[in-house]
Parts: structure tokens; sequence; C-alpha cells
């Protein structure tokens, strides 16, 4: 006899997890599979549209004719409506099913990317850009929810490794797509892309719906509106600032009174949710050490991810010279490591153990970043970007997959919507705060070393000047040609070598912060294991 199953928002949309597994013909293994397809293609499109859209930064620059400024807001706008929303999203995924806002995620992505495409100037895109961070909000933390419910605990670990597996490959091959694009057509293809895969999407749709039954009729807790605001505004203000000080400077009020703002309702936003009855983020998540210490490594990790690749187009197209399309074709080599090896260290790690692999990994990411320091003035690809993303592809595959199993195996099945949307968005947080700092650091460093270099460069007064006054654009500095070749030559030489100054101290602090990260991990998780270890010495007692 068949028994009933009563679902709510908060069942696994495969029961086969639980026990009813052999009473509900839904639960079939090519169910699970499509599911894990369904769920890896929407994340990977939200993450790899983060990626994409940073080898086209330097097209879209000369294309608008904008600011350094004013352009990174194509990267920040996406991202900042990305992280602030992924909380809200989070718990309107646990509140209102799971699938529902997954699908309308990616229906509201799909229609962002053909805005984007459409586009015909800056704002356009800026605004169309942020639509999309939105779908992105809301499909991202459903994702990993809904494969973490699906699968039981004995294939949990694997089904995790194989989705940090591609989404990971599609965040490195992003570049690779997206400078080979616009090579053959133009910066407008890199959203096009997205419609392909969100019709793949909605043809396994069905599947995803079978699978799941109806909502609870019991009525869902209020959302914490209040929460959601400050949060978003305290992201806002704190992105602005940052994003604008190399424009505008460290000492325009516009700056300090916008940070100041930005961590004051932050600082409101962890007080409300205290006394919040329905917070957007249940402070206990944040009790269980473990919990905490993968966010941190993921916040200091991600952000050293986001920082790098930021900055590693401009420094391949514009000081090595490489089309597009060569440029994204650099990762090649760290995308084929990610993708074979992968879903086997999420495997392994669930039976050795996760930490040993997020320490060894992190470790190893950070070498990857000190390599691509190390090396950044030998010009030849072989020497000086293979060595440090063979490293950097090494730790990154052992870090993901047992960070991101480990991470929502400490938490209940019931808070996973909310866990795995905290989670997101610190790694989003995170680059998005790193893109800011970089672009300042990068700017600061620049402008420093390019002065440095100017005052015994023996170019003309003149041509001094000229120059000076672009240093703002770094690389795409227009170097006067009136001057002779013999100026213009040297010129061009100390611009690019004071962008690879800049560079190379970016990779010099992503080294830095995720081996922060690496000792943080290594202290929380103890401090976890001492706590247990107390817990069974009282219980014995």
């Amino acid at each position: 006899m068949t028994s009933a199953v009563s679902r709510s928002p908060m069942s696994p949309p495969c029961v086969a997890a639980g026990v009813q597994a052999a009473a509900d013909s839904r639960c079939l293994a090519s169910d699970r599979r499509s599911i894990l397809v369904l769920t890896v293609l929407g994340s990977s499109m939200a993450f790899m549209d983060g990626s994409v859209v940073n080898v086209a930064l330097p097209t879209l620059q000369a294309s608008f004719r904008a600011t350094s400024s004013h352009i990174l807001w194509v990267a920040q706008a996406y991202s900042l409506l990305g992280s602030a929303l992924l909380l809200l999203c989070g718990a309107l995924g646990d509140r209102f099913g799971r699938t529902r806002m997954y699908l309308l995620g990616v229906a509201v992505f799909a229609l962002a990317s053909i805005g984007c495409a459409a586009s015909l100037n800056l704002t356009e895109l800026i605004l169309t850009r942020a639509i999309q961070g939105f779908g992105a909000a809301l499909l991202i933390p459903q994702a990993l929810a809904i494969l973490s419910d699906t699968y039981p605990e004995g294939e949990r670990a694997e089904a995790i490794g194989a989705w940090s597996a591609w989404t990971s490959v599609s965040i490195a091959i992003g570049p690779i797509v997206g400078g080979w694009l616009i090579q053959v057509s133009s910066w407008r293809a890199i959203f096009l892309l997205n419609i392909p895969l969100t019709v793949w999407i909605m043809w396994l749709a069905p599947k995803l719906r079978r699978a799941t039954a109806a909502r609870s009729a019991a009525a869902p807790a209020p959302l914490d509106y209040r929460g959601a605001a400050l949060n978003i505004l305290g992201f806002a203000a704190i992105v602005f600032a940052l994003s604008f000080v190399p424009q505008l400077g460290w000492k325009d009020p516009r700056i300090g009174l916008s940070l100041f703002a930005g961590l004051v309702l932050l600082i409101v936003f962890v007080l409300s949710q205290r006394s919040s009855k329905n917070p957007l983020v249940p402070l206990s998540l944040f009790r269980s050490s473990a919990f905490s210490g993968a966010n941190a490594l993921t916040f200091l990790a991600y952000g050293a991810l986001g920082g790098a690749f930021y900055i590693v187009p401009y420094f391949l197209i514009g000081a090595r010279h490489l089309l597009p399309s060569s440029a994204g074709a650099a990762f090649l080599p760290m995308i084929a490591i990610m993708f074979a090896f992968s879903g086997r260290v999420g495997t392994i790690a669930a039976k050795v153990g996760e930490v040993k692999f997020m320490v060894a990994g992190s470790a190893l990411t950070a070498g990857g970043f000190a390599l691509l320091g190390l090396v950044s003035k030998e010009a030849h690809y072989s020497y000086g970007f293979l060595p440090g993303v063979l490293v950097l592809g090494v730790g990154i595959t052992l870090t993901v997959a047992p960070l991101t199993s480990f991470l929502m195996s400490s938490i209940a099945a019931s808070r996973r919507g909310v866990a795995s949307a905290v989670n997101n968005s610190v790694s989003r947080l995170g680059g998005l705060i790193s893109v800011s700092i970089v672009a300042v650091a990068v700017s600061h460093t620049f402008n420093h070393e390019f002065g440095r270099q100017m005052q015994s460069s023996g170019l003309p007064v003149e041509m001094q000047r000229i120059l000076v006054h672009s240093e703002g654009l770094m690389l795409a500095i227009p170097i006067p040609q009136q001057f002779g070749s013999s100026p213009a030559l040297r010129a061009e030489e100390m611009v690019e070598s004071s962008f690879v100054t800049a560079y190379r101290h970016v990779m010099f602090g992503c080294a830095l912060t995720t081996l922060v990260g690496t000792l943080v991990i290594l202290t929380t998780v103890r401090k976890s294991e001492n706590a247990l270890g107390v817990a069974e010495t009282e219980g014995r007692l």
C-alpha cells in the first residue's frame, strides 16, 4: 500500500533522500540526475556571467568611451544586486518553494540577458545587469539547497562535487567564451549565450516539477523586509564608496559619508536580526564554528579569486597584447584540472575529511597567486603565467567541493536554503569588495610607479604633461606620437611596466588574503573539535 506523502516548501524535490523513497515512484535515479543537470545549468549560467564580462570590460570601455570608474559598474551592478538580495531570496525559497523561486530566477535572468544585449548606452547596460543580478539571487541559493535535499547522505558529497566541478569550470571558462565571442561577433553576444541554456533548463523543468509536490497549506512566516532593506542599502553604500575612490579620491566627503553610512546600516542590520521574530539571517547559524569558519574561508578565498580574475584580463590583453580569445584561453590548463578532478575530490574528501582538503587547497591557491606575482615580469606565457595557473587550478580543485559539502552538511535540512544563501552572499560580497579594493589599489600603485618612472624618463616636458593628465586611463593612455618614435616607445614601456607592478602587488595581496583564510579554517575547526570533545566528556560523566 502506498502512503500519501505530505509536502511542504522544505520537502526535498525528490524524497528519495528520505525514508519514503521506496513508496514514491517519482524518486528515480534518472530524476535525480536530471535535477543535478538542471541545477548545474542554472548556477553555471549565473556564475559564468559574473566572469564572462571581465574580459569584455576593455572592449566596453572603448565602445562607450567610459572612464574606468564608470565601466566598473557593469561588473559591480550585477554583483551588488546578486549579493544584497541573496539572503532575501534564500528565505523566499525556504518559505514559498525552492522550485518556484528557482525557475522564476531563471526566467528573470534570461529576460535581463536579452536586455543587456539590446542596450544602447552604458546606463541601460548597467540597469539590465542589475536585473540580471536579481535573477541570479533568486536561483543560486535554491539550486544548492534543492541538490542537497534531493540526494541521500551517502550520495550527496558526490553530487555536490559534480555541482562544484561544473560551476567552478563555468566561472573559469567565462573569459574564454567571452573573448572568443567578442572576437568573432561583438560584446552583445556574451549575453545572448544565456538563451540556449535557459531553453535547456526549461526543457528539464517538468522533471523538477514532477519531483516536487504541492506546498503546505500553512501560511508562510512573514519576511524580514526591514532586514532586507538595511542589507541592500548597507552593501550599496560601501560598494559605491569603494568604486568611486579612484575617481573622487579618499578626501572627497561623499566617499567618507558613504562608507560611514554603509557600516552603520550593516551594524543596524545585524542588531535587527537579533530582535526579529523571522530574521533574514538566523544568527544562531553562526554559533557553529564549522559554519562560521567555512564562511570566513569563503569570503577570503572567493574575494581573492574575484580580485584576481578582474585584473588578469587587463594584464593579458593590455600588458601582454593577447587577443581577447587568447587571454581567455590562458586559463584552459586550470579548467582542465578542475573539470577532471573536482568530482572525485568531493567523494574522496567526504571519506577522509573535508578539512584536510580545504586547508591544503587554500594553501596551494595562495601559492598560485604568489607564483603569478613572482613571474609577472616574464613575457612568455610558459614562464610568466602558466606555472601560477597550474598551481591555482590544483588549489581551487582541492578547496571548492569539500568546502561546499562541509558547509551544507553542518546545517539542518530545514535551514539549507538560507544557509546556502548566506554562503553565496558571503562569496559574492567577498568578490564585490575585493574588486573595488583592487581597482583602488591598481590605480594608486600605477599612478605612483608611473610618476616615479616619469621623473627619470627624459621625455619632453610637454609630453610628460599630456601623459600625467591621462594617467587615470592606465593601459588605455593615448601615447602622443608627435614627439617622435623613441619617446613614444619609452612611454609605452613605462605604461606597461607600471601596470605590471600594480598587477604583481595585487597577486601578492590575493595570496596573503587566501593564506589568512587557511589559518582561519584551521583555528575555527579546532575550536569546534575541542567543543565537541568537551561535550562528549561531560556526557560520559
